[in-house]
C-alpha cells in the first residue's frame, strides 16, 4: 500500500469517528478525556514501562490539578502487556472497545506497538510516542503515528561513525535478539557499515529469553573485531558485555538507548565499566539547583521512595508533548485535530536538560542528535551531547 493511500483511509476513519462535533469524538466528553497506553509493568521491559508510566502519571497529574486542558480532565489508563504481543492485542482491544480511548500514548515494546497500531489505525485513533525508538513507529510516514526519540537505526549509525572517526575502526561485530528490534538494530549497523566502507565482521543474534553467552561471547571474540555493537535490553546486555570481558575482549563495546538502565550501570560491582550507549535522552543532572528538577525528584522520590530515571523523564515528556498537542488542537477536540497540534510543535526544550524537540508533517522523530553516555564507576556519564547521525 502507497504512503497516499495509508493517508486516505487513516482520513477516512478520522472522518468517520470524528466528524467535527465535540459529542461525536470517541473518548471526548465535555470534561474528561480518555487516553490508553499498553505497557509491561511486570515482564522482562518493566525496566522501561514501570518508571515510563510513572513520570506520564505525574504530568497528567499535574495537568488536571491545573484545571485540565481546555477544561477536560485527562483519564490515564494502563493495561500491563508483560511484553508480550497476545497480551498487546487483547489490551488494545480492551482499551479500544471498553474504555473507548481516545489516543494511544506510550506503548512499549516494538512487535507489541505494531500490533497496536493495526487495531487503533482502523479506528481512526492517534497511537503516539511509543516506548521504542523503531524506525517502524514513525515510518512509513502515517499521519496517526510520531515519534520524539532518534530511532534504533540512527542510533547505531551515530555511535559507529563516532568510533570510525574516533578511533579508525574498521570492522564491527554485532549481537542482538532475534525480534523485529533486532532487525532493527541491524539495519542500522548495516547502513552505517556501507557508508563507511567497514568490514561486519558477523552478525549474531539470540532469543530475547536467553541467559547463557559463552558461544556468542566466543564467536565474537574470534571474529577479531574493533567495535562490538550491542542490540541487546537489560539482562543480556550485562551477561554478554561480562562474558566477553572475562574471556579478555577490550575494544569498544556499545548499546543503544535500550540498555541505558541503572541496574545495567551497577551491575556486579563494577563488571560494566567502560560500556557506551547512544541515547537520544540522558539522566537529568539532579544537583545543579535547577528548580524545576529539584521540585521534581523531591516530589517523585516522595511518591515512589526512589529516585526518577531517564525513563520516568521519558514517560513524563511524552505525556508533557500529548498535553501540548491537546492545547493546540483546541476546545473542539478531534483526533485530527490533535495530530495538526503536535506537528506544529516547534522547539520545544526538555525541562530535564535534554535535546529540543520539534516535528512535523514529514518530521515524525522529534531529536535530532544523541547522547553518547559511558559506564564510570558504576554510574552513566554522558560523554559526548549533540552527537550526529
Amino acid at each position: 500500500m502507497t504512503t497516499r493511500s495509508i493517508f486516505a483511509l487513516a482520513a477516512a476513519a478520522l472522518v468517520a469517528v470524528a466528524t467535527g462535533a465535540e459529542a461525536q469524538t470517541r473518548g471526548v466528553t465535555a470534561d474528561t478525556v480518555i487516553i490508553g497506553s499498553h505497557s509491561d509493568l511486570s515482564g522482562p521491559l518493566a525496566s522501561w514501562g514501570v518508571p515510563a508510566t510513572n513520570g506520564a502519571r505525574m504530568r497528567f497529574d499535574e495537568a488536571n490539578a491545573a484545571g485540565g486542558v481546555h477544561g477536560r480532565k485527562i483519564d490515564f489508563r494502563v493495561e500491563d502487556t508483560q511484553y508480550q504481543v497476545p497480551l498487546t492485542v487483547r489490551a488494545t482491544n480492551r482499551l479500544v472497545q471498553r474504555d473507548n480511548i481516545f489516543a494511544m500514548l506510550l506503548g512499549a515494546g516494538t512487535a507489541q506497538s505494531l500490533a497496536s497500531y493495526e487495531i487503533t489505525d482502523r479506528q481512526g485513533i492517534p497511537n503516539v510516542f511509543p516506548l521504542s525508538a523503531a524506525r517502524s513507529m514513525a515510518y512509513p510516514t502515517h499521519p496517526l503515528h510520531i515519534s520524539y526519540f532518534a530511532s534504533y537505526q540512527d542510533q547505531a549509525i551515530g555511535a559507529i561513525r563516532y568510533f570510525h572517526e574516533r578511533d579508525g575502526v574498521g570492522s564491527v561485530c554485532l549481537q542482538t535478539q532475534s525480534s523485529e528490534y533486532g532487525e532493527e538494530v541491524t539495519d542500522g549497523v548495516r547502513s552505517a557499515a556501507e557508508e563507511l566502507g567497514l568490514e561486519i565482521s558477523m552478525i549474531g543474534t539470540h532469543r530475547t529469553t536467553e541467559t547463557e553467552f559463552a558461544g556468542a561471547a566466543t564467536a565474537i571474540r574470534n571474529a577479531n573485531c574493533d567495535l562490538i555493537y550491542l542490540g541487546t535490553t537489560g539482562r543480556d546486555t550485562i551477561a554478554l558485555y561480562t562474558t566477553l570481558r572475562q574471556m579478555g575482549v577490550t575494544v569498544p563495546m556499545v548499546g543503544n538507548m535500550v540498555s541505558y538502565l541503572p541496574v545495567v550501570a551497577q551491575a556486579g560491582g563494577g563488571e560494566m565499566e567502560g560500556l557506551y550507549v547512544t541515547s537520544p535522552v540522558a539522566d537529568a543532572n539532579w544537583n545543579d539547583g535547577n528548580a524545576f528538577r529539584t521540585d521534581f525528584i523531591a516530589r517523585y522520590r516522595a511518591a515512589h521512595n526512589e529516585d526518577p530515571t531517564v525513563q520516568t523523564q521519558a514517560g513524563y515528556l511524552s505525556a508533557d508533548l500529548l498535553i501540548r498537542g491537546l492545547e493546540a488542537a483546541g476546545p473542539d477536540l478531534t483526533a485530527e485535530g490533535l495530530m495538526a497540534g503536535i506537528e506544529g510543535l516547534q522547539d520545544i526544550a526538555d525541562p530535564f536538560g535534554g535535546l529540543s524537540m520539534s516535528f512535523g508533517a514529514e518530521k515524525r522523530f522529534g531529536v535530532d542528535s544523541l547522547f553518547l553516555i559511558q559506564v564510570e564507576n558504576s554510574a552513566w556519564v554522558v560523554r559526548e551531547q549533540n552527537l550526529p547521525f
